[in-house]
């Protein structure tokens, strides 16, 4: 599954003025010039750059680092009152790394957007921590899933909730097992209205000859003070890999995850299965796999008005990949399944999902045929049926990207990614459609000080769309770019 393409960043610089065929309509407007950016404190975290040279259509912009490594957003939410929050890495290494999480202002007019921003180490082992998901409760508080590496547990999961006023509530650490070099790994996590945390994964369970064995984890945690209050394990077939990718909340005390769980032919199937939040019982789970047994996954789900649709992709053969689209009912009934792929030898990768109050599905995503990479986007309606498609690319490299992307009650959709450039270099892209596919705007920018940028996720904010990723910088290396822009 394509996730945080963000470490492709190099330090070179790339035009903002590209062409980008397929984004003709509607087009950028210029960024704004500003001076060179200038460190000021963040308390009680990284420190933040105030960004002075903006995106077209930009707000306002953070660069929270600096340090001299990789440091990104990896996941954006909204919270109560407008607030916005960011998760992600700091101070990324081979060996080495922190979870960030930030909170900026809800006012686009605040003298300093940056409210707060804090870093998580592990202080056992002090080795590599990894932020792949990030939740909001109903108090405005941060919660944040990742990964934490330890030298006698292998990887953990590490789940920690911070205040609103930037202060750690809990964190919480699972490994695999205790005293096994084992891997576990949290990769989505979400908060009901109650303020329980729930987090998905995978974690292994043993070995078979040099094979790790690995099961689909579910658990439910008290929003309280992190405990465990349960865990449900899928473990597939005999001796086999699976996991839970993403986690959404249903509308009547149920919970959907859907990920990959390896088949008896050795395998991957797409995968998905409902929970019940109130003991964690397996409701049904339902596997879908390509007719010539290659790797299917499901990297996406929405649920609206007791529907659930969920997108991934069938491996076809070895230059072929589809994306998937499937409307369940809340037993777990297919109402229908669609399939789409460009051309023939296309390798498509579905990387995210909305669904709009009429039941029209978004997926957005990237394709690669031979030496060639394209953004996607797909629209359906509610009866499965694809109302139109639309790719986009930059002329020279013929690459770009899709990572996230969101709508609105009015079918308006915005999308976020990359446009890779000529040796190696990127701009952040972010772009919204029209409910009948029209190009409104797009916005390219090559970063604060034009070496390059690029955004992972993205939520709408008020008048604006905030963006979460990263950007390369003269002071800092690779640094977490948070940017909010004109709808």
């Amino acid at each position: 599954m394509i996730r945080h393409r963000l470490a492709t960043l190099a330090c070179a610089s790339v035009a903002a003025a590209a062409i980008i065929a397929g984004l003709s309509a509607g087009a950028a407007a210029p960024a704004r010039a500003g001076a060179a950016p200038t460190v000021t404190a963040a308390s009680p975290g990284a420190p933040a750059y105030t960004v002075t040279a903006l995106p077209p259509r930009g707000i306002w912009a953070t660069v929270t680092g600096p340090t001299t490594d990789f440091d990104m957003w990896a996941d954006v939410a909204r919270g109560p009152g407008g607030a916005l929050y960011a998760a992600g890495s700091f101070g990324v290494t081979a060996k080495a790394g922190d979870i960030m999480v930030a909170k900026f202002s809800a006012d686009d007019q605040a003298s300093k957007h940056l409210v707060w921003s804090d870093t998580w180490d592990n202080p056992a082992e002090h080795l590599a921590d990894q932020a792949d998901a990030l939740a909001v409760d109903g108090s405005g508080a941060p919660i944040v899933a990742g990964t934490t590496q330890s030298a006698t547990d292998g990887t953990e999961w590490v789940v920690a909730k911070w205040t609103t006023g930037g202060t750690k509530a809990w964190q919480t650490v699972i490994p695999a097992r205790a005293g096994k070099a084992w891997y576990a790994s949290a990769n989505d996590v979400v908060c009901d209205a109650a303020g329980n945390v729930y987090v998905c994964g995978s974690v292994q369970t043993g070995t078979h000859g040099r094979a790790r064995v690995m099961s689909l984890v579910v658990r439910k945690l008290s929003g309280t003070n992190g405990r465990v209050v349960w865990t449900r394990a899928y473990a597939g077939v005999a001796h086999s890999v699976n996991a839970g990718e993403r986690l959404v909340l249903g509308s009547s005390g149920d919970l959907y995850c859907t990920g990959f769980g390896a088949s008896s032919r050795g395998d991957h199937d797409m995968l998905t299965c409902r929970l019940l939040t109130s003991t964690g019982r397996l409701m049904w789970v339902d596997r879908i796999a390509d007719a010539r047994h290659l790797g299917d996954e499901g990297v996406a789900l929405s649920v609206r008005d007791s529907h659930l649709w969920v997108t991934g992709y069938k491996t076809v053969s070895a230059t072929s990949r589809v994306v998937v689209l499937v409307d369940y009912t809340p037993a777990g009934h297919r109402v229908w399944l669609r399939t789409w792929r460009k051309a023939g030898a296309t390798l498509e990768d579905p990387t995210a999902m909305t669904v709009d109050v009429h039941h029209a599905a978004v997926i957005v995503g990237t394709g690669v045929h031979g030496s060639r990479e394209y953004a996607f986007i797909l629209h359906y309606n509610a009866s499965g049926r694809l109302t139109w498609y639309r790719t986009a690319y930059e002329v020279t490299s013929h690459k770009a990207v899709w990572l996230g992307v969101v709508g609105d009650g009015t079918g308006r959709i915005w999308t976020v990614g990359a446009l890779p450039g000529a040796a190696g270099t990127s701009s952040l892209l972010v772009a919204r459609y029209s409910a009948a596919g029209a190009v409104a705007w797009h916005s390219v920018w090559s970063g604060p000080e034009g070496l390059s940028a690029a955004g992972d996720s993205l939520c709408l904010a008020g008048n604006g769309v905030f963006v979460g990723g990263a950007a390369i910088t003269k002071a800092g290396g690779i640094d977490a770019l948070a940017a909010k822009l004109t709808r």
